[in-house]
């Protein structure tokens, strides 16, 4: 039977799991498949009162005069190198034409499968042209493999996650470029990565870093790295002085970089939630407090429904009713709730946000745990303009890596699906409602949509 890949945050389930192993369990109540909710105007400027909308020093304590909190530079072994690079970009980075997209899936054998990760591509987004990438040996480590994709214009990324510091750069004519070691024989556990054109080099977020017991030790560090054919630099860069903000997933709008701050303690509990702001010309760092903790999900940004705000989903602690849809507005660091979870019994919304995607008409498709001892995982279309969130589709894997994208250019959102021992890749049309799915030989770790530019 294929395994099941879990990501870092469901292994807290695994004492409750474990727990429940013997007992006969009751039959869950059926669902509501739909349900209404305030109507919710995207673009909104107003804020909620139980937001804190001021961002913060690393003291804790607002700061009076709004400026930024800069990085110190007394520590040069922890400051990344700051040089130019060969080509500065102008004042804003222009956003080219989109000409072309594709999607790339990366799948493991299971999480304690040693270097079992695979990667594949459908050209054009045609899912009947589904082929691999090949990678002597394979991804992960001698230990297991976890991956997440990450793409930028001028290629794309797989990073090892559980028990890999390992980054493999592929062109963008999928072919496999070179493996990098951030941190040789050093669990880490990488997250996210994106480019900063600015600096030309990519960041790199991480749960954990170089640490004597670092698998349960979370970081307050990101990477640096810049990449040549021959070799690779990379520095570290402190972000907070809560030695537990546990970076994970990012975003670039502008010039800033957008960082979720998971606050994790030992236990992989987090008792706040807040997003970090990095300039990318200086590093200069500032902080956004949110209302709920643990924001899991990927930081969404579609400027075509809505310039002025971004979007992410907070876990909370699990089966806790206390995560939500967050709004944030990427020039005040303002914060609505947008949805909040619930614990009433047969509510759409009893149980767990995961992720989100964000199609170009405004609709929200939402990764949703409803029960997560019975792995009821949910895809939600939420409609914010009309008030209304229906389920439409289930069995939903929501602990892959990355498990929901969108395509601007086809119109599809695709996400993982389970069928008993199988795992199917499969694409939703927002246009015409179609669906397509294809099976997947082993367990999905992410997926990515990646675009050609003009």
């Amino acid at each position: 039977m294929k395994k099941i890949v879990f990501s870092v945050f469901s292994l807290i389930l695994l004492v409750v799991l474990v727990s429940c192993e013997d007992s006969t369990l009751p039959d869950l109540p059926d669902m509501e498949e739909s349900m209404d909710v305030d109507a919710f105007e995207i673009g909104d400027e107003e804020t909620t009162d139980d937001s804190d909308q001021t961002p913060v020093n690393d003291s804790g304590e607002p700061d009076g005069d709004g400026d930024e909190t800069n990085i110190p530079d007394d520590d040069p072994a922890e400051t990344p190198d700051t040089e130019e690079p060969d080509e500065t970009p102008d004042e804003e980075v222009s956003e080219p034409e989109i000409t072309a997209s594709h999607l790339i899936v990366a799948t493991v054998g299971g999480y304690d499968v040693p270097m079992s990760g695979h990667v594949y591509y459908a050209k054009d987004e045609k899912l009947n042209d589904f082929k691999e990438i090949p990678v002597a040996g394979g991804m992960g480590s001698t230990d297991g493999a976890d991956l997440n994709v990450s793409a930028w214009e001028n290629g794309f990324a797989v990073l090892g996650r559980h028990d890999s510091s390992s980054l493999y750069f592929f062109t963008p004519d999928f072919e496999f470029e070179q493996e990098i070691k951030i941190k040789p024989d050093t669990y880490i556990n990488m997250q996210d990565m994106v480019y900063n054109p600015y600096k030309n080099e990519f960041i790199v977020s991480t749960l954990n870093y170089d640490n004597p017991d670092s698998k349960k030790t979370y970081s307050n560090k990101i990477f640096t790295l810049k990449k040549s054919s021959s070799e690779a630099t990379v520095s570290m860069l402190e972000i907070s002085d809560n030695e537990a903000a546990s970076p994970a997933k990012m975003k670039i709008i502008g010039k800033k970089l957008f960082l979720a701050l998971q606050n994790l303690n030992t236990q992989a509990t987090s008792a706040k939630g807040e997003i970090a702001v990095i300039d990318l010309e200086d590093y200069s760092v500032e902080r956004i407090a949110l209302p709920t903790t643990n924001p899991t999900g990927k930081i969404e940004y579609n400027k075509n429904v809505d310039k002025n705000h971004l979007y992410l989903t907070t876990t909370g602690n699990w089966k806790q009713g206390d995560g939500a849809l967050l709004q944030v507005n990427i020039d005040t660091y303002e914060v609505k709730k947008v949805l909040s979870e619930s614990e009433e019994e047969n509510n759409i919304l009893d149980g767990d946000f995961v992720d989100l995607s964000i199609a170009d008409n405004g609709d929200f498709f939402i990764i949703f745990s409803n029960n997560i001892l019975y792995n009821d995982n949910s895809l939600l279309l939420y409609k914010p303009n009309d008030g209304k969130i229906t389920k439409i589709d289930s069995n939903i894997n929501a602990f892959a890596a990355n498990p929901i994208d969108y395509s601007s250019v086809s119109g599809k959102v695709y996400y993982f699906v389970d069928e008993k021992s199988d795992t199917y890749l499969k694409s939703f049309d927002t246009k015409t409602k179609a669906e397509e799915k294809i099976l997947l030989e082993y367990g999905p770790a992410a997926l990515r949509v990646k675009y050609d530019f003009e």
